[in-house]
């Protein structure tokens, strides 16, 4: 109600001060026409016009300008960020001394059902060891069994688990399994965890290495510059402290800092 007397005193302001115009040349002597009355009504409608404009400039709602910078750990960037870890990830180690059976053993409640029915991503951390090499063939049979369970993840470790690289689950069950796949293992796996200089190879599958991580207390901006830095990148592993959290495509962080502009 308030907005609207606004309003109102806008345009009988603005109507006011036309009417007014035409009385201050008729007082100074200027010729105005016996049909005086239709400035008048001129005055009025504009005052109307006014009123209405103003009305709607008053009712506009208020946005919040948008925050300067956003960090990788706040809202709305969180959104777009894949989780390695948390309640709704299932996550599974595999090391050079287990065996499949040893690999799954840990979460059988949540493989024991049907494939269909298990919504839980799934995140693999291949650990490797200073004392036994993976097999290739070892790898080819877990990927097997996790082939009807959506694994989302891969993460590949050193024997103090440091980070090396990542390998989207999608990408690894179509390299890892089926024709050619000890030899795509054996390259993209057990070569890249037994030296990691060779890690860019990763890349080569959709994949991410150590030197496309940045932590979680960088803001979007900087994020963005690292993927321009380096045209192969195809996303970044989100790092809090020294172990990786998350990751976050290309796509994804282009479109978030898109529709903050």
């Amino acid at each position: 109600m308030k907005k609207k007397l606004q309003a109102a005193a806008i345009g009988i302001g603005a109507g006011g001060l036309l009417l007014g115009g035409y009385i201050g040349a008729w007082q100074h002597g200027i010729r105005i026409p016996s049909d005086f009355f239709l400035p008048a009504t001129a005055a009025f409608t504009f005052a109307a016009t006014v009123a209405v404009f103003a009305l709607i400039a008053l009712e506009r709602p208020s946005h919040p300008s948008a925050k300067a910078t956003l960090h990788l750990n706040e809202e709305p960037a969180t959104n777009y960020i894949y989780p390695f870890t948390g309640p709704k990830v299932v996550p599974i180690l595999a090391r050079p001394d287990m065996t499949v059976g040893e690999m799954l053993v840990r979460q059988s409640a949540a493989l024991k059902g049907a494939p269909d029915k298990t919504s839980l991503p799934i995140a693999l951390t291949i650990r490797s060891s200073n004392r036994k090499p993976f097999a290739s063939i070892t790898l080819q049979q877990l990927f097997l069994a996790l082939k009807p369970f959506p694994l989302e993840h891969v993460l590949l470790m050193n024997e103090k688990n440091n980070f090396i690289g990542y390998i989207p689950g999608k990408r690894a069950l179509k390299e890892f399994v089926g024709d050619g796949a000890v030899e795509n293992i054996d390259k993209y796996i057990v070569k890249v965890l037994a030296n990691p200089s060779e890690k860019a190879v990763l890349r080569e599958i959709g994949g991410a290495t150590s030197d496309d991580a940045i932590s979680e207390a960088k803001d979007t901006q900087v994020a963005e510059a690292q993927i321009w830095a380096n045209e192969k990148t195809n996303g970044l592993v989100i790092h809090r402290g020294l172990q990786p959290i998350g990751y976050i495509n290309k796509v994804d962080l282009l479109r978030l800092n898109v529709g903050r502009l």
